[in-house]
């Protein structure tokens, strides 16, 4: 065994001792343990860079553009903190070693919002969840307050208490929704709360069949959002006359209206419908329940989301999907400053994250190739961009790999459109040639993947590997037929378009049919069990992080969860397939009931804290996979959640998957794997 702790000629290093020269017979033997030990440093810093929770993150700007509030990591913690436009002063600090920080903004000039969650279980309620609460601070004294403080008849098991849905600055009150004690089921109220102190009174009673809340400026409830899940109705109240009058209803499993945000002049709801399997922007009359509309609509694309600045959900235009998302603003000149501040980052995804009311003073992210989640200020009247924060200052523009977006053909012929991350150098020609080649399908599965800096996929790509994330069938983001077409298709449709994909490189000579592994969270997860279970000799390894690997097993916990009825429940049967009339499909199509079929070593991560895919999931895959004699490792990450909230178990994650691709598919491979 290599010892390169020990001089070659037996002696020990140690401070202070001296150790003999080497002897030419050891110089190799020598240069090898000087390299190892650079290796290993580089791969350090590679962890630390990447690893660990991002530097600053959540920027916020306060309504007079006087400060700037954000989420900084220091060390090993996180802490909120504002500072002073005009000094640069810190003004305002809050640790958040004890809870995960989420985000903060501005609830007033004076008033910061901080939003922090644990994870939670009582003895009254079915499994563990992701508990919220908001935090005020108060920069002209420097008090904290809860929001709201300690009430007896709130309802244990709730999640959302973090949630801000209007303000009024002048009164210096917000409105939060939330649940309280009430018989079987509690019902959803909106409190009215006070910014000195957190004390809270119901503002506006709702029901057990209630999901939210739309208020207006100083407090002003405009609507009410419930649906019953035993009769099946999505229902809309407005109060524009003080009390409650139905402008909407509807008949159906899942809440069909996505609605997005208020008119800036309060008489409407806007909402995101789907028109004739196109995505359009309407607005819903608070008045008298009629639709206006479309003000917008996309067919290749979907509109993600309105464009809406916390605590308040005033709508300012629509985000739109695509490998680089695009924005349109109701307001003409808003929206063509918006449109030249993304030309000036043409391969970044650009996101208006905070603004001031007027629109003056603008808080972008630019992530993707000309940036690594860095934070402008752009001010309007002086046509100024200022740099404000660096999620990752350790990374320079020259060290960011290379991101592109492309197409692939299905083998229907569909194109299915991707992100590819190279390897930091191979920018052309022979340096794309022959790769390792790491399968990344995205989470959701109702999501997609644009041109952005991750940190996942910039840490393998900085090692070497290049990088595929399909946006399989199934995705949002290319049009409601292309979304629509995923349903029922976990582990066929969906799961032919990422094969095709590894298959659409390998041809291109991109990358070694050799030497391919897949890898991914949640339904990523899912997408690469299904990979090892259903294409074995495609994949060289195995890695599923917080994966699904049992459906049956996932809609059945999810109606012990939820109950039965659950609009929850619909939708996700609705999604892969019914646990009643499909259960032989579902079994079908799950990998735990193929653990017989692997080839490859498949290595399976987990955190114990997961509310929303259970840790047994990955357990009983670990399980199923040693029963059937093949080769498998579980690692179970102490104390972390489904979204990977903390650094430690970050960079536990990393070093493990690291660890598991340098044994099953080294950058570097011996002459005999590679063949003559």
């Amino acid at each position: 065994m290599l010892n390169c702790g020990r001089a070659p000629d037996g002696s020990h290093e140690s401070n202070g001792r001296e150790f003999s020269v080497p002897r030419p017979r050891h110089l190799a033997l020598v240069l090898f343990c000087l390299l190892a030990a650079e290796a290993s440093a580089l791969e350090d810093a590679l962890l630390d860079t990447y690893g660990t929770l991002p530097r600053i993150r959540s920027v916020s700007i306060s309504p007079d553009g006087a400060h700037l509030a954000f989420i900084q990591r220091l060390d090993d913690h996180d802490a909120f903190v504002v500072v002073d436009r005009a000094s640069g002063e810190v003004v305002g600090a809050a640790n958040a070693t004890e809870v995960k920080a989420r985000s903060v903004y501005f609830a007033t000039d004076h008033h910061v919002i901080l939003v922090a969650s644990r994870t939670m279980s009582h003895v009254r309620i079915r499994g563990d969840w992701e508990h919220y609460n908001a935090v005020v601070f108060d920069l002209r004294t420097g008090k904290t307050a809860r929001l709201p403080k300690d009430q007896m008849d709130l309802f244990v098991g709730q999640g959302g208490l973090g949630r801000l849905v209007g303000v009024d600055a002048e009164a210096e009150r917000v409105y939060i929704p939330g649940y309280f004690e009430a018989g079987r089921e509690p019902y959803n109220h909106l409190m009215e709360i006070d910014l000195a102190d957190g004390a809270a009174r119901i503002h506006e009673g709702g029901n057990a069949h209630t999901i939210d809340w739309y208020v207006g400026h100083e407090g002003r409830v405009l609507a009410r959002e419930d649906f019953d899940s035993d009769e099946k109705l999505h229902l809309l109240y407005s109060y524009l006359t003080g009390e409650p009058v139905e402008i909407y209803r509807s008949e159906t499993d899942i809440p069909d209206l996505r609605i997005g945000g208020v008119a800036s002049n309060e008489n409407a709801l806007i909402v995101v419908d789907r028109d004739n399997g196109n995505d359009g922007v309407w607005a819903l009359s608070l008045e008298d329940g009629a639709w206006a509309g479309p003000v917008l609509s996309q067919s290749e694309n979907d509109i993600d989301a309105l464009i809406t600045f916390p605590p308040e959900r005033f709508a300012h235009g629509i985000r739109v999907s695509g490998p680089l998302p695009s924005y349109v603003l109701f307001d003409q000149e808003d929206n063509r400053i918006l449109a030249g501040l993304q030309q000036t980052f043409p391969t970044s995804t650009v996101t208006p994250v905070s603004s001031t009311p007027d629109f003056e003073q603008i808080v972008l992210r630019v992530s993707g190739n000309e940036g690594a989640r860095r934070y402008l200020l752009y001010d309007r009247t002086e046509h100024a961009l200022e740099a404000v924060a660096e999620s990752y200052p350790d990374v320079a523009h020259e060290e960011i790999a290379s991101i592109s977006a492309i197409n692939f053909p299905a083998r229907d012929g569909t194109k299915i459109p991707a992100i590819v991350t190279w390897p930091l150098g191979a920018d052309t020609g022979d340096a794309r040639k022959d790769l390792p080649l790491l399968v990344l399908p995205h989470g959701g599965p109702e999501s997609y993947d644009s041109v952005r800096f991750d940190w996942w996929t910039q840490y393998f790509a900085r090692r070497g590997y290049l990088v595929l994330q399909p946006n399989f069938r199934g995705s949002t983001g290319f049009g409601a037929q292309f979304r629509l077409a995923g349903r029922g298709q976990w582990g066929r449709l969906m799961q032919d378009d990422v094969t095709d994909g590894v298959q659409s490189l390998i041809r291109a000579g991109y990358a070694d049919p050799k030497r391919v592994c897949i890898m991914g969270a949640s339904y990523g997860g899912y997408a690469a069990l299904a990979g090892g279970a259903f294409t074995p000799e495609l994949y060289r390894c195995v890695i599923s992080v917080a994966g699904v690997s049992d459906l049956p097993r996932m809609l059945a916990d999810e109606k012990a969860y939820s109950g039965a009825d659950h609009w929850v429940v619909s939708y996700w049967e609705d999604l892969i397939g019914d646990s009643r009339e499909e259960r032989e499909k579902l079994r079908e199509i799950s990998p735990f009931h193929h653990a017989t079929s692997f080839r490859a070593p498949v290595l399976l991560l987990h955190g114990d804290d997961d509310t929303v895919v259970p840790p047994r999931q990955s357990q009983r895959m670990a399980r199923a996979l040693r029963r059937a004699g093949r080769e498998v490792e579980y690692v179970e990450l102490d104390g972390e959640d489904h979204w990977l909230s903390r650094n430690e178990t970050r960079l536990t994650m990393l070093r493990e998957i690291s660890r598991f691709l340098d044994r099953h598919n080294p950058i570097v491979v011996s002459a005999s794997e590679t063949g003559p």
